[in-house]
């Protein structure tokens, strides 16, 4: 297990940054938007389809190549925080919750992965 490289850095803040801009074109497109319906559509479409699953790519990402590490446990919840104030309310809160679940749940088997690849690659000590 590690805490972290510079590389799982790069990645929390380009999820960030992705979560940011997602948001902020949403916010962009309700601002000019007549019909509500397809504003809310969206808002749906971003927050259950879009960032979960930007949260499962980059958890994933980052296990198979780095290993494991409970940095992603609160990762996606963190990213989400300053989006989420910005463009959203506080009841959006427990979507975070959530992508912070499938992240980690996708860095784990990421992490399982990486370690499979390890083995398969170094030869064992006893033989």
């Amino acid at each position: 297990m590690r805490w972290t490289t510079k590389s799982t850095w790069i990645r929390i803040a380009v999820l960030f940054g992705i979560y940011l801009l997602v948001l902020a074109a949403w916010f962009s497109l309700s601002s000019v938007s007549d019909s509500m319906e397809i504003v809310k559509s969206l808002v749906f479409l971003i927050l259950l389809v879009i960032l979960p699953l930007l949260a499962i790519v980059f958890g994933a990402w980052d296990g198979v190549k780095e290993g494991f590490s409970l940095l992603w446990l609160l990762a996606p919840f963190v990213c989400f925080l300053a989006p989420m104030f910005l463009f959203l309310n506080d009841s959006a809160l427990i979507y975070g919750v959530g992508y912070s679940i499938l992240g980690f749940v996708a860095h784990g088997v990421g992490a399982l992965i990486h370690a499979r690849r390890a083995r398969r690659v170094s030869p064992r000590a006893n033989e």
